[in-house]
Parts: structure tokens; sequence; C-alpha cells
């Protein structure tokens, strides 16, 4: 299987891999109080996993990973199980073609000149983790600092990538899929992480409400740091079938960057009170460049929508330049609620419709 998604990087286009279509941003982007319907765009058709599952009886030498100067070879799932818990900054695991099946961990961290990278082999061909089943663990967990995980697919686990106290880590061109609850999750006081140029659908398998796309910090009262900070969310196609937000920002979690995304509506659920693309209960996000379709979906009530879980959160949100196409005209582009605030800079909407509703400041 293709990697879906490469380089979503302008403003006026995105451009996705042999066999994905092209979003020409540029050529859709209508005046506010326009009157043309929705673009009939889809999103890209989802072709099953094709690869072969590493056979059962792996031979005792595969399971330690084979060493090439700063490379960690593997293609069982032993050897990387074996990788992660040996590898030292630096090192990069390479992956060859296949399904590596469990919950995969590691605690090692890399350092800003020497991080630690995790890749396939052949980025057209890429190795895809799989976790045991969507009702219950992870397909990759990273709780050490200054990773890149590039080239790869995530399935079939509760979650799908969990970065924990796991800072200045990036994840590019990944695509995550067929997930029990989240996506990705930026948990326990992750920061200044990112995640870019990556394909993510099909999450809330066994709990929709659960079934964010990007999760960035924990729910007040979970037992993880809830200081997650200044990650960036950039150029990530989201949808069809992401059951809850697409990306729910936290309580306590300051300066997220949301930027160049795509947003398919259609999965949306309303389960645990799921009815936008971006839930922001943190503060100083900026979300800007987005495009987002509604796609019919009535359960979409706002766009973007920004929610006070705890006093003095959910405040000096900015919002800007980000064109929807919402179907109902009843949709707001902004909901800030309570005492929530955010700035609202040249978005778009087509057809007419709401705009803003709450204290929502239009420059």
């Amino acid at each position: 299987m293709k990697l879906w998604i490469d380089n979503i990087v302008n403003h006026k286009k995105h451009v996705f891999r042999a066999g994905m279509i092209c979003l020409m941003a540029g050529s859709l982007l209508f005046a506010t109080g326009g009157v043309a319907a929705e673009p009939n765009i889809q999103p890209p058709p989802h072709e099953p996993t094709t690869h072969g599952s590493i056979p059962q009886n792996e031979k005792q030498a595969d399971v330690l990973p084979v060493l090439s100067d700063d490379v960690l070879s593997c293609s069982t799932s032993s050897c990387l199980s074996s990788a992660l818990k040996n590898v030292t900054p630096g090192k990069r695991i390479v992956l060859a073609p296949g399904t590596y099946t469990g919950s995969f961990s590691s605690d090692v961290d890399g350092t800003e000149t020497a991080p630690i990278t995790i890749q396939s082999q052949d980025p057209a061909n890429p190795a895809v983790l799989s976790g045991y089943s969507t009702g219950s663990g992870f397909s990759l967990r990273v709780r050490g600092d200054h990773w890149i995980i590039r080239d790869m697919i995530f399935t079939n686990a509760q979650k799908g990538i969990l970065l924990d106290h796991s800072n200045h880590t990036l994840i590019t061109d990944v695509e995550v899929y067929n997930i029990g609850y989240e996506a990705v999750h930026f948990r326990d006081g992750t920061s200044y992480s990112t995640i870019e140029n990556s394909y993510i659908h099909d999450t809330g398998k066994t709990g929709p409400g659960f079934g964010e796309g990007v999760y960035v910090g924990s729910a007040n009262g979970a037992s993880y740091d809830p200081n997650t900070h200044y990650n960036t969310i950039r150029s990530v196609v989201f949808g069809p079938n992401i059951t809850a937000e697409h990306i729910d920002i936290k309580e306590r979690s300051i300066g997220t960057l949301v930027e160049y995304c795509t947003f398919y509506g259609e999965g949306i659920s309303g389960a645990n009170y799921a009815d936008s693309f971006i839930d922001v209960k943190g503060n100083d996000a900026i979300i800007r460049h987005n495009i987002g379709y509604q796609q019919g979906n009535s359960i979409i009530v706002d766009a973007f929508q920004l929610h006070e879980i705890l006093p003095g959160w959910g405040i000096n949100n900015t919002f800007s330049n980000n064109t929807l196409y919402l179907t109902d005209p009843a949709v707001y582009v902004i909901g800030a609620y309570s005492s929530t605030s955010a700035t609202a800079t040249q978005n778009t909407r087509s057809p007419a419709g709401n705009m803003y509703k709450g204290n929502v400041t239009v420059q």
C-alpha cells in the first residue's frame, strides 16, 4: 500500500501521493456570502493493507536487529521490540516491508543533535505496525524525547500512536486508521512535537465518543501531566469516518498550531458531544489555512468550537484564513461558548450562512 499523502504544504493545494486526489484549494475559495454548493470532492478511497504478516515461527537469529553503521534493520516483530528497547541516540530503526504485530514501545531518549528515527526501508511500500485488536493496546508508544517517526502505517489497536512526555518528536508521512479510540495522542506533558504530511481516518471503532484524530493533552482529572504545549499539526488529511473531533485540544494545553489541514466531516458521530472539526479548550491556539467539508453531516454544529472546562481556559485563540464548505447555513464557522474567546481573520464559508457566535472578535 502506498502512503497516502505527500507534502501538503502550500496555501493553494493539497497533493496526494499516486492514486490520491488533488485538492486545488486556490480554485475553491469563495468569498463569504457566496451561493455555490459544496464542491463534490471526496476523500481518498481506502485500500486494504496488502502486506503479509510476519511468520509466527521467527528464527532466534531474527530477534536481534542487524546493525550496520547507525542503522538497526528489522524484518520481524521480535526484532522490532528488541530494537526499540536497545536503540541509542542517533540510531535509525529501519523496517523491511511487512506487518509487525504487537504493542510496540520505547522509553529511550534521543537528543537534539542525535535523534532516534524509526522508518520504513521502502516509503513506497511502508511497514505496518498492527496492534492485536481495536479493543486494547496501541500500535506504537514513545516515552522519550527527540524521535522521528516516518513513512509507516499504524492500525488495528485501541490507540494508534501515543507520545508520552515525548518532547521535540516528529511524526511525518504516516497513515493511521482502523483504531478503536484516538489515532494520535500528544499526552503526559508532550510538548514541542509535530505531526505533519499524514493521513488519519476510520477511528472510534470501539468507542465513537473517543475516536479523535489527534488528541492534545488530557481531560481535567486525568492522571497524566496536562501541560502539553506548543505542539504542531500541519498538512494532515482527516477523514472520513473519524467519529469524534478531528482535533481535540484540551484544557491546560498552550500554543497548539493547526495549519494547512483538510477535514472531511463524514462520520463525525455526535457521541460524547463530538460535533465539530476542532474543539479548543486550551489557550493561545493558532488555527489557520485549513479547509473543511461538512459533506452533508447534520451532526456538525460548528466547524470550530471553543469550550471552557476550567476557569481561564479556552481563551485567546486565533482563527485565520480558513475555508469551510458547510452545506447547512445554520452551522457556524466558530462557536465560542461560555467565557471562551477568539479572534477571527479572513475566514470564508460557502454557501452563505452563519459565521460566528459568542465572544469572537472579527478583524
